[in-house]
């Protein structure tokens, strides 16, 4: 009886709706209600907004990185031209100095490669004067090509110093990036106190050295 008797009320109720308001006029009201309209916008808005604040902060610390390792690779070569001859306790000097301007979160994954080269005489192709490597494995940096190099830059009265250096840069927890991003960067400069640089023995020689700190740089020498 109950039942009967609130179905009876819902009926009245709805019947005194729908001849007070017609169905334009309920559908129009139904649209122009704006309640909640806010959170349904948050709601689509939201994840693009966090997605590209991290993105973000992945560009902003790569970038940083990027810059460290120029600048650490300016200083190794700067430093390498500076005298006529480098060898020994310089070379760890040199690297260590360079290592430590990076500041990087792992120096195990930087290499660095620096190359000096003369023209022996004019008509011969370029020479090496000696090739230090760091952290070979690291990059696997092959040797430089300088016959590249430009004859105003490289010829018989001015040798030219290479040093390039690669990071294996790995991103933030974010993983916008690939798991590792690789950082390259090459600096080509003139030697400041001689008309070339010998690294170690001269041509043929190469040192290998490691470091897994700027201050824990070793080298051994071949040639």
């Amino acid at each position: 009886m109950k039942n009967m008797s609130f179905t009876s009320s819902l009926k009245s109720v709805l019947s005194a709706t729908a001849s007070r308001l017609p169905l334009g006029k309920f559908a129009s009201r139904f649209r122009d209600d704006e309640d909640g309209i806010a959170a349904i916008e948050f709601a689509i808005i939201a994840p693009i907004m966090i997605g590209m604040y991290f993105g973000l902060a992945e560009i902003a610390s790569a970038i940083s990185v990027d810059r460290r390792i120029s600048h650490g690779t300016n200083v190794a070569g700067d430093l390498a031209t500076q005298q006529p001859e480098i060898m020994g306790a310089d070379i760890e000097e040199i690297l260590a100095a360079a290592v430590r301007v990076m500041g990087v979160d792992d120096v195990n994954q930087v290499s660095m490669d620096i190359e000096s080269f003369v023209i022996p005489a004019a008509g011969q192709p370029p020479q090496s004067q000696g090739r230090i490597r760091l952290n070979s494995s690291a990059g696997d940096l092959q040797p430089f090509d300088a016959s590249v190099l430009d004859d105003r830059l490289l010829n018989v009265n001015s040798g030219v110093v290479v040093t390039r250096v690669r990071y294996n840069y790995t991103p933030l927890e974010f993983r916008f990036f690939d798991s590792t991003v690789k950082l390259q960067e090459t600096f080509l400069l003139k030697p400041r106190r001689s008309d070339a640089v010998q690294i170690h023995n001269g041509p043929g020689s190469v040192v290998n050295c490691s470091a897994s700190s700027f201050s824990t740089v070793s080298c051994s020498s071949s040639g």
